[in-house]
């Protein structure tokens, strides 16, 4: 689920916090902090999967085994109307919902979740069974990147199902340098946060923490990177408990170097 909040106007309420503001990205260069936002990124959907869920057409592969491990650009046609611009890294099937032509565009017949068990005493011989559309699909969530699809997909022509699933947030670009930084405040550039805009502080919480762990003799500082790890970890755990009734007692920054300020 991609956000609404544009990645300069993140990196505005970053530089504000860290005081680099005048003019940004003096004390922290960019490509820091945009490295350490995709880290967030991460971060956050290393505990909370559900931030980075998606439904859209997804072009199926020949045969009964379909995977959602690697999904091209070419092959993936999303449900926000968005074009992607790199092929999407799949981690989890929430399910398959139905039929979406040889286009990828043209919705049709609804796709019923089924047990592989039963089709397998049913009718043994199902994996050499193809046709245009799909009918049923089946999934296990020990393999939680990989659902298999009745009757098989043929080589041609193409057939396209809509899915529910979670995948790695697209990497935010990073090419800026020095002087032609892409997300200065003040630029035009509109790529967007990678996760639902209810998580912006932790985003902005997460990159914080990590700029005050560098160890820089102008830049570390223990106590400033305390702070921001604890917003970070208590909104997360209480996200967590919220959705689930859990408490994973999340207490150190996800993907960072430790401990505090020993960072090199």
């Amino acid at each position: 689920m991609a956000g609404t909040i544009l990645v300069k106007d993140a990196m505005w309420r970053i530089s504000g916090l860290l005081q680099d503001v005048s003019p940004q990205f003096t004390r922290w260069p960019e490509l820091e902090l945009v490295n350490w936002l995709n880290d967030a990124h991460l971060a956050i959907t290393k505990f909370l999967p559900a931030a980075s869920s998606r439904v859209d057409a997804i072009k199926l592969k020949p045969g009964t085994r379909q995977s959602i491990e690697t999904i091209l650009a070419a092959d993936c046609k999303p449900g926000d109307g968005s074009s992607p611009s790199a092929a999407i890294i799949g981690t989890q099937v929430l399910d398959v919902i139905r039929n979406m032509g040889a286009d990828g565009l043209s919705a049709g017949n609804s796709i019923r979740l089924v047990e592989r068990e039963v089709l397998d005493s049913q009718k043994p011989g199902w994996h050499g069974i193809t046709g245009t559309a799909v009918s049923q699909f089946m999934f296990d969530p020990r393999m939680p990147r990989y659902f298999y699809v009745t009757p098989g997909v043929p080589a041609s022509p193409a057939v396209w199902a809509e899915l529910a699933y979670t995948a790695q947030p697209i990497p935010i670009p990073n090419t800026g340098t020095p002087g032609s930084e892409l997300y200065l405040v003040s630029g035009s550039n509109t790529t967007k946060i990678s996760v639902a805009d209810e998580h912006i502080d932790d985003l902005v919480n997460y990159v914080c923490a990590r700029a005050y762990m560098k160890n820089a003799q102008f830049a570390g500082n223990d106590n400033k990177a305390g702070q921001f790890v604890a917003q970070f970890t208590s909104s997360l755990n209480a996200k967590v408990v919220a959705l689930t009734g859990n408490n994973p007692n999340l207490q150190r920054l996800p993907l960072a170097p430790e401990p505090i300020a020993q960072a090199s």
